[in-house]
Protein backbone atom coordinates (compact mmCIF):
# COMPACT_ATOMS: atom_id res chain seq x y z
CA UNK A 1 0.00 0.00 0.00
CA UNK A 2 1.35 3.14 -0.84
CA UNK A 3 1.22 6.53 0.91
CA UNK A 4 -1.04 7.94 -0.83
CA UNK A 5 -3.47 5.43 -0.41
CA UNK A 6 -3.66 6.25 3.45
CA UNK A 7 -3.89 10.10 3.61
CA UNK A 8 -7.14 11.04 5.17
CA UNK A 9 -9.97 12.72 4.06
CA UNK A 10 -10.06 16.40 5.82
CA UNK A 11 -14.18 17.49 6.86
CA UNK A 12 -14.64 20.97 7.34
CA UNK A 13 -18.49 21.51 8.57
CA UNK A 14 -19.39 23.36 11.45
CA UNK A 15 -22.61 21.24 11.78
CA UNK A 16 -21.97 18.63 14.22
CA UNK A 17 -25.73 16.47 12.63
CA UNK A 18 -23.34 17.17 8.53
CA UNK A 19 -19.87 15.76 10.26
CA UNK A 20 -21.68 12.96 11.52
CA UNK A 21 -23.48 12.37 8.08
CA UNK A 22 -20.58 12.71 5.94
CA UNK A 23 -18.20 10.20 8.40
CA UNK A 24 -20.33 7.83 7.82
CA UNK A 25 -20.72 7.66 3.75
CA UNK A 26 -17.22 8.36 3.45
CA UNK A 27 -16.56 5.94 5.65
CA UNK A 28 -16.89 3.31 3.43
CA UNK A 29 -13.32 4.20 1.80
CA UNK A 30 -11.34 2.61 5.06
CA UNK A 31 -9.48 5.36 5.03
CA UNK A 32 -8.78 7.60 8.25
CA UNK A 33 -11.58 10.27 8.51
CA UNK A 34 -10.28 14.36 10.18
CA UNK A 35 -13.37 16.00 10.90
CA UNK A 36 -13.20 19.79 12.65
CA UNK A 37 -15.91 22.81 12.28
CA UNK A 38 -13.23 25.74 11.80
CA UNK A 39 -10.73 26.55 9.44
CA UNK A 40 -7.77 27.07 11.98
CA UNK A 41 -8.12 23.49 13.44
CA UNK A 42 -8.13 21.96 9.89
CA UNK A 43 -4.91 24.00 9.52
CA UNK A 44 -3.47 22.92 12.37
CA UNK A 45 -4.19 18.96 11.67
CA UNK A 46 -3.23 19.77 7.49
CA UNK A 47 0.39 20.71 9.02
CA UNK A 48 0.49 17.17 11.07
CA UNK A 49 -1.06 14.84 7.93
CA UNK A 50 -1.51 16.55 4.53
CA UNK A 51 -5.35 15.03 3.69
CA UNK A 52 -6.04 13.23 0.17
CA UNK A 53 -9.14 15.28 0.00
CA UNK A 54 -11.62 17.66 1.67
CA UNK A 55 -14.96 18.06 1.76
CA UNK A 56 -15.55 22.07 3.08
CA UNK A 57 -19.04 23.89 3.81
CA UNK A 58 -19.04 26.62 0.90
CA UNK A 59 -18.46 29.58 3.54
CA UNK A 60 -14.99 27.67 4.96
CA UNK A 61 -14.02 27.24 1.26
CA UNK A 62 -11.38 30.36 0.02
CA UNK A 63 -9.81 29.86 4.16
CA UNK A 64 -9.51 26.59 3.82
CA UNK A 65 -8.23 26.60 0.08
CA UNK A 66 -5.37 28.94 1.32
CA UNK A 67 -3.56 26.06 3.02
CA UNK A 68 -4.55 22.67 1.63
CA UNK A 69 -1.49 21.05 -0.12
CA UNK A 70 -1.43 21.51 -4.02
CA UNK A 71 -2.38 17.74 -4.82
CA UNK A 72 -5.37 17.69 -2.64
CA UNK A 73 -8.64 17.64 -3.83
CA UNK A 74 -11.79 19.74 -2.58
CA UNK A 75 -15.29 18.78 -2.27
CA UNK A 76 -17.43 21.73 -2.05
CA UNK A 77 -20.72 21.20 0.41
CA UNK A 78 -23.53 23.78 -0.62
CA UNK A 79 -27.14 24.40 0.17
CA UNK A 80 -29.48 26.05 -2.73
CA UNK A 81 -30.32 28.84 -0.54
CA UNK A 82 -26.69 30.51 -1.21
CA UNK A 83 -26.62 29.97 -4.95
CA UNK A 84 -26.14 33.36 -5.31
CA UNK A 85 -22.41 32.97 -3.91
CA UNK A 86 -21.83 30.37 -6.61
CA UNK A 87 -20.31 32.65 -9.03
CA UNK A 88 -17.85 34.22 -7.38
CA UNK A 89 -16.33 30.72 -5.85
CA UNK A 90 -16.08 29.70 -9.68
CA UNK A 91 -14.29 32.55 -10.46
CA UNK A 92 -11.73 32.02 -8.10
CA UNK A 93 -10.48 28.76 -9.82
CA UNK A 94 -10.16 26.15 -6.97
CA UNK A 95 -13.46 24.38 -7.39
CA UNK A 96 -13.82 21.31 -8.68
CA UNK A 97 -16.49 19.40 -7.18
CA UNK A 98 -19.92 20.71 -5.86
CA UNK A 99 -23.11 19.01 -4.31
CA UNK A 100 -25.71 21.00 -3.57
CA UNK A 101 -29.27 20.10 -3.20
CA UNK A 102 -32.86 21.20 -1.14
CA UNK A 103 -31.83 18.90 0.90
CA UNK A 104 -28.71 18.69 3.50
CA UNK A 105 -26.73 16.48 2.16
CA UNK A 106 -26.91 13.96 -1.20
CA UNK A 107 -25.71 10.72 0.50
CA UNK A 108 -25.03 8.66 -3.22
CA UNK A 109 -23.46 11.80 -4.81
CA UNK A 110 -21.39 12.28 -1.93
CA UNK A 111 -20.30 8.29 -2.06
CA UNK A 112 -19.80 8.23 -5.60
CA UNK A 113 -17.70 11.00 -5.93
CA UNK A 114 -15.19 9.93 -2.96
CA UNK A 115 -15.44 6.71 -4.55
CA UNK A 116 -14.42 7.96 -7.65
CA UNK A 117 -11.62 10.12 -6.40
CA UNK A 118 -10.26 7.32 -3.86
CA UNK A 119 -10.14 3.95 -6.56
CA UNK A 120 -9.03 6.29 -9.90
CA UNK A 121 -11.83 4.58 -11.47
CA UNK A 122 -14.20 7.38 -12.96
CA UNK A 123 -15.60 7.15 -15.76
CA UNK A 124 -19.13 5.54 -16.69
CA UNK A 125 -22.64 6.76 -16.02
CA UNK A 126 -23.56 3.12 -13.93
CA UNK A 127 -21.77 4.93 -11.19
CA UNK A 128 -24.41 7.31 -10.60
CA UNK A 129 -27.37 4.53 -11.15
CA UNK A 130 -28.97 1.66 -9.35
CA UNK A 131 -27.00 -1.71 -10.11
CA UNK A 132 -28.91 -3.40 -13.59
CA UNK A 133 -30.54 -0.45 -15.21
CA UNK A 134 -30.85 -1.08 -19.03
CA UNK A 135 -28.03 1.22 -20.58
CA UNK A 136 -28.82 2.36 -24.18
CA UNK A 137 -25.42 2.60 -26.42
CA UNK A 138 -26.00 4.46 -29.68
CA UNK A 139 -22.64 5.28 -31.95
CA UNK A 140 -22.54 8.30 -34.30
CA UNK A 141 -21.24 6.63 -37.95
CA UNK A 142 -21.52 10.73 -39.21
CA UNK A 143 -21.79 14.22 -38.23
CA UNK A 144 -24.86 14.48 -40.05
CA UNK A 145 -26.68 11.11 -37.53
CA UNK A 146 -26.58 13.85 -34.37
CA UNK A 147 -30.26 14.76 -34.91
CA UNK A 148 -31.58 11.37 -35.49
CA UNK A 149 -29.97 10.05 -32.35
CA UNK A 150 -31.48 12.97 -30.33
CA UNK A 151 -34.72 11.34 -31.99
CA UNK A 152 -33.95 7.72 -31.03
CA UNK A 153 -33.13 9.21 -26.76
CA UNK A 154 -36.41 11.36 -26.83
CA UNK A 155 -38.47 8.60 -28.34
CA UNK A 156 -37.25 6.44 -25.34
CA UNK A 157 -37.84 9.46 -23.21
CA UNK A 158 -41.63 9.59 -24.12
CA UNK A 159 -41.84 5.74 -24.01
CA UNK A 160 -40.86 5.67 -20.37
CA UNK A 161 -43.10 8.61 -19.66
CA UNK A 162 -40.78 11.04 -17.87
CA UNK A 163 -42.72 14.05 -18.08
CA UNK A 164 -42.25 17.22 -20.47
CA UNK A 165 -40.20 18.28 -18.73
CA UNK A 166 -37.42 15.39 -18.63
CA UNK A 167 -38.13 15.18 -22.43
CA UNK A 168 -37.48 18.59 -23.39
CA UNK A 169 -33.88 18.65 -21.11
CA UNK A 170 -32.87 15.42 -22.21
CA UNK A 171 -32.85 16.01 -26.29
CA UNK A 172 -31.38 19.82 -25.86
CA UNK A 173 -28.49 18.33 -23.51
CA UNK A 174 -28.20 15.14 -26.10
CA UNK A 175 -27.75 17.55 -28.86
CA UNK A 176 -25.58 20.11 -27.18
CA UNK A 177 -23.32 17.32 -25.89
CA UNK A 178 -23.04 15.52 -29.41
CA UNK A 179 -22.61 18.60 -31.02
CA UNK A 180 -19.32 19.27 -28.57
CA UNK A 181 -18.06 16.02 -29.01
CA UNK A 182 -18.65 15.81 -33.14
CA UNK A 183 -17.78 19.96 -34.11
CA UNK A 184 -15.45 20.96 -30.59
CA UNK A 185 -13.83 18.07 -29.66
CA UNK A 186 -11.63 17.67 -32.80
CA UNK A 187 -8.00 18.72 -32.53
CA UNK A 188 -4.56 18.53 -34.74
CA UNK A 189 -1.55 17.42 -33.37
CA UNK A 190 -0.95 21.25 -31.87
CA UNK A 191 -4.32 21.27 -30.11
CA UNK A 192 -6.05 23.62 -32.50
CA UNK A 193 -9.78 22.87 -33.50
CA UNK A 194 -10.44 21.35 -37.18
CA UNK A 195 -14.03 20.87 -36.90
CA UNK A 196 -15.40 23.98 -35.40
CA UNK A 197 -16.38 26.09 -38.09
CA UNK A 198 -18.04 23.32 -40.09
CA UNK A 199 -21.81 23.39 -41.62
CA UNK A 200 -23.56 21.34 -38.48
CA UNK A 201 -25.64 20.06 -40.77
CA UNK A 202 -23.17 18.70 -43.42
CA UNK A 203 -21.94 15.38 -43.82
CA UNK A 204 -18.87 14.06 -42.32
CA UNK A 205 -18.14 10.49 -41.89
CA UNK A 206 -16.93 9.62 -38.52
CA UNK A 207 -13.84 7.31 -38.61
CA UNK A 208 -14.01 3.84 -36.32
CA UNK A 209 -11.28 5.01 -34.12
CA UNK A 210 -10.73 8.59 -32.84
CA UNK A 211 -13.34 10.55 -34.55
CA UNK A 212 -15.90 8.08 -33.39
CA UNK A 213 -18.23 9.79 -30.57
CA UNK A 214 -20.61 7.86 -28.52
CA UNK A 215 -24.11 8.43 -26.24
CA UNK A 216 -25.39 6.22 -23.95
CA UNK A 217 -28.24 6.45 -21.37
CA UNK A 218 -30.28 5.63 -18.74
CA UNK A 219 -32.63 5.68 -16.32
CA UNK A 220 -32.89 4.36 -12.62
CA UNK A 221 -36.54 6.31 -11.87
CA UNK A 222 -34.34 8.49 -9.88
CA UNK A 223 -32.12 10.26 -12.39
CA UNK A 224 -31.77 9.71 -15.87
CA UNK A 225 -28.19 9.48 -16.93
CA UNK A 226 -26.90 10.82 -20.89
CA UNK A 227 -23.18 10.00 -21.30
CA UNK A 228 -21.77 11.25 -24.69
CA UNK A 229 -17.73 10.40 -24.98
CA UNK A 230 -15.04 11.60 -27.61
CA UNK A 231 -11.65 10.13 -28.42
CA UNK A 232 -9.67 13.60 -28.33
CA UNK A 233 -9.72 14.34 -24.64
CA UNK A 234 -9.50 18.10 -25.48
CA UNK A 235 -11.80 20.11 -23.24
CA UNK A 236 -9.83 21.09 -19.81
CA UNK A 237 -10.54 22.20 -16.69
CA UNK A 238 -10.06 26.23 -17.69
CA UNK A 239 -12.90 25.47 -19.99
CA UNK A 240 -15.29 23.72 -18.24
CA UNK A 241 -15.04 26.58 -15.46
CA UNK A 242 -15.87 29.45 -17.80
CA UNK A 243 -18.44 27.76 -18.98
CA UNK A 244 -19.74 26.91 -15.47
CA UNK A 245 -19.44 30.54 -14.27
CA UNK A 246 -21.53 31.83 -17.45
CA UNK A 247 -24.12 29.46 -16.41
CA UNK A 248 -24.08 30.67 -13.07
CA UNK A 249 -24.84 33.78 -13.56
CA UNK A 250 -28.38 33.01 -14.20
CA UNK A 251 -28.68 30.09 -11.99
CA UNK A 252 -31.75 31.70 -10.37
CA UNK A 253 -32.96 31.65 -13.71
CA UNK A 254 -32.46 28.44 -14.86
CA UNK A 255 -31.72 28.34 -18.94
CA UNK A 256 -35.43 27.55 -20.42
CA UNK A 257 -36.82 23.75 -21.55
CA UNK A 258 -38.11 25.50 -24.69
CA UNK A 259 -36.03 27.40 -25.91
CA UNK A 260 -32.14 27.32 -26.90
CA UNK A 261 -31.64 31.17 -27.33
CA UNK A 262 -31.07 30.93 -23.63
CA UNK A 263 -27.56 29.85 -23.42
CA UNK A 264 -25.01 27.78 -25.71
CA UNK A 265 -22.82 24.69 -24.99
CA UNK A 266 -21.85 23.27 -21.89
CA UNK A 267 -23.59 26.34 -19.93
CA UNK A 268 -26.52 25.49 -21.91
CA UNK A 269 -26.67 21.94 -19.91
CA UNK A 270 -25.08 22.83 -17.03
CA UNK A 271 -28.15 24.60 -16.91
CA UNK A 272 -30.64 22.24 -17.80
CA UNK A 273 -29.39 19.28 -15.68
CA UNK A 274 -29.06 18.34 -11.84
CA UNK A 275 -25.68 17.28 -11.60
CA UNK A 276 -22.86 17.40 -14.21
CA UNK A 277 -19.94 15.16 -14.78
CA UNK A 278 -16.68 15.68 -16.62
CA UNK A 279 -14.34 12.66 -16.71
CA UNK A 280 -10.88 13.76 -18.19
CA UNK A 281 -8.19 11.76 -19.72
CA UNK A 282 -6.50 14.35 -21.87
CA UNK A 283 -5.46 13.53 -25.03
CA UNK A 284 -7.56 10.11 -25.08
CA UNK A 285 -11.23 10.72 -24.14
CA UNK A 286 -13.61 13.20 -22.38
CA UNK A 287 -16.68 11.79 -20.81
CA UNK A 288 -19.46 14.38 -20.02
CA UNK A 289 -22.17 12.69 -17.72
CA UNK A 290 -25.86 15.06 -17.25
CA UNK A 291 -27.85 13.65 -14.56
CA UNK A 292 -31.80 14.77 -14.67
CA UNK A 293 -34.15 14.53 -11.71
CA UNK A 294 -37.11 13.03 -12.44
CA UNK A 295 -38.90 12.35 -8.94
CA UNK A 296 -39.68 16.16 -9.02
CA UNK A 297 -42.28 18.35 -10.41
CA UNK A 298 -40.68 21.80 -11.77
CA UNK A 299 -42.68 23.17 -9.26
CA UNK A 300 -41.67 20.84 -6.76
CA UNK A 301 -37.24 21.58 -8.23
CA UNK A 302 -37.58 25.33 -7.44
CA UNK A 303 -34.29 27.42 -8.27
CA UNK A 304 -31.75 24.73 -7.29
CA UNK A 305 -28.05 24.72 -7.98
CA UNK A 306 -26.45 21.81 -10.36
CA UNK A 307 -23.83 20.29 -8.57
CA UNK A 308 -20.71 19.23 -10.51
CA UNK A 309 -17.42 17.33 -10.50
CA UNK A 310 -14.53 17.67 -12.70
CA UNK A 311 -12.51 14.51 -12.74
CA UNK A 312 -9.01 13.52 -14.01
CA UNK A 313 -7.87 10.31 -14.68
CA UNK A 314 -4.91 9.55 -12.24
CA UNK A 315 -1.32 9.84 -14.12
CA UNK A 316 -2.81 12.52 -17.17
CA UNK A 317 -0.44 14.92 -18.07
Amino acid sequence: MTPRDVRPILVVHPDPKTQRTVHRIVGGTFRPIIITDNAVAAKERCSQTPPFLAIVAHPLLRDVAAFLPQDAQTLVLMHDSDGDELGAMLERGNLSFLLANPMPLLAEELSTTVQKLSRNEIFGLEKYLTWGVEIRELVLADAQQRRPLVAEVAEDVRRAQLGPRALAAATLIADELLSNAVFNAPVDDQGAPTHAHDIRTDARPLSADRDRVTLRYACDARYLALEVNDQYGSLDRATILRCLTKASNRVRDKVSMTTRGAGIGLATVYGSCNHLVFNLEPGKRTQVIALIDVRFRPTELGNTVCSFGIFKSEGSP
